[in-house]
């Protein structure tokens, strides 16, 4: 809420500027979403409390991938959010060359600039939408973003699933290469193999093929060895 009105400028807006960490937030899926899925939409919803955003207040909500790429963009200017109203959902800009696997670990953004003084008290609810018909929904609540602490960030997790590639009879590189290239770990074992058919070569995985596994999984490649005399 403003207190005195002011026009700042531009380097005192840059001197203001605070960044914070949201506390209090959540995350879920709809479903586990394949690491190829193309980011396909967003939006996002703010719930103000007991003090509003002022109408000449611009306010930015963005998603970053770890590299700093900006996924999502939604920014509004020459709106009062009052108190205790909802405002949205408003549809995002959107980078559909974003896969589900560049937000394995993303970041929501939110940015205000005030014209003055401005307090405003809100909570927010961000839903991305991929192309495989999965949804991700982030909410954060109980924020504060003031004229002299204009920034906050959310990071998250997203969880994306994988099924287990086929590496039997591969050789032990080829399987950790295959594994790597699908997002998994490969851990090696060894065990005789009586029948000479898996000499050097991945004889067991476990999980197994066509497992539906989270990526980042340590899969097991198991290699035949040559036993003493063969059949």
């Amino acid at each position: 809420m403003r207190s005195t009105v002011r026009r700042l400028a531009v380097i005192g807006a840059a001197m203001l500027l605070g960044v914070g960490v949201a506390a209090g937030w959540a995350a879920s899926a709809s479903a586990a979403t394949a690491p190829d899925a193309h980011l396909a939409a967003a939006a996002v919803t703010f719930t103000t409390g007991n003090d509003n955003k002022d109408f000449d207040t611009l306010v930015r909500a963005q998603v970053e991938t770890p590299a700093g790429r900006v996924a999502t963009d939604f920014s509004d200017v020459g709106t009062e959010y009052k108190d205790n109203s909802v405002r949205g959902p408003f549809m995002m800009r959107t980078d559909t060359g974003v896969t589900a696997a560049m937000l394995s670990s993303g970041l929501v953004r939110i940015t205000i600039d005030p014209v003055g003084h401005d307090t405003w008290h809100f909570s927010y609810g961000l839903t991305l939408f991929f192309s495989d018909g999965t949804s991700f929904v982030i909410q954060a609540g109980n924020l504060s973003l003031t004229e002299s602490r204009t920034q906050l960030t959310t990071p998250f997790t997203l969880t994306t699933q994988v099924a287990v590639p086929d590496v039997i009879g591969s050789s032990p590189a080829g399987a950790q290469s295959t594994l790597r290239a699908a997002g998994l770990n490969a851990i090696l074992a060894n065990v005789v193999d009586p029948t000479c058919n898996f000499i050097n070569l991945v004889k067991f995985e476990n999980p197994g093929a066509g497992t539906v596994v989270n990526v980042g999984t340590t899969v097991t490649i198991t290699v035949g060895q040559r036993p003493r005399i063969c059949p």
